[in-house]
């Protein structure tokens, strides 16, 4: 199920990505800010890479993880694209395009806000302190996902997601946000 620096020292927003056998190019495929970071998680038990391909802005390499729930991080520090694989699965594959940062965030924003709710594709979650962790449960109770976040600000990718309601959980220190999403 799917759910993604030029000189900063701190990423911004943490992009969380799905990876697994039937991701879409287009699902692993995102336009991010420099700085930001893209965290790809596990969604089944095959082994797979994070693997960028020769001539891109930026390498990279996960090695090979096996098992659901794994996870692997990138903050992208250089402006421009770069493509990306499984090395095992050659149909398992997109592209991280980042773009110049231009501002900062609102610094005024509340404890915790997110949208759009209901969601089609992308769920934002931003926060004043750093979010350390989201989850989604489906409406059984079932952990879908569980991935650091180390961001004041988080995208969920639901674009794949079946229709229905979703609670997520955002986590910040000691807070913790409860949110019940409905996907579309």
């Amino acid at each position: 199920m799917a759910l993604l620096v030029s000189v900063a020292t701190n990423a911004q927003t943490t992009h969380i990505i799905s990876w697994f056998m039937g991701v879409t190019t287009a699902q692993a495929s995102k336009t991010i800010s420099q700085g930001d970071t893209v965290r790809w998680t596990w969604d089944d038990t095959m082994p797979h890479t994070v693997t960028s391909n020769a001539g891109g802005a930026e390498s990279f390499d996960s090695g090979t993880l096996t098992g659901s729930n794994q996870e692997y991080s990138k903050v992208f520090n250089v402006v421009g694209a770069t493509g990306y694989k499984c090395i095992f699965h050659s149909m398992m594959n997109g592209t991280i395009t980042t773009q110049s940062t231009m501002g900062v965030g609102d610094v005024s924003a509340p404890e915790f806000e997110f949208y759009p709710n209901p969601v089609t594709d992308v769920l934002t979650i931003n926060s004043k302190t750093q979010i350390n962790r989201v989850e989604v449960y489906d409406l059984s109770g079932k952990l879908i996902v569980s991935a650091k976040a180390e961001n004041p600000s988080v995208k969920l990718y639901m674009d794949n997601y079946s229709a229905g309601t979703y609670f997520v959980k955002a986590f910040s220190g000691e807070a913790v946000k409860n949110i019940t999403v409905v996907k579309k």
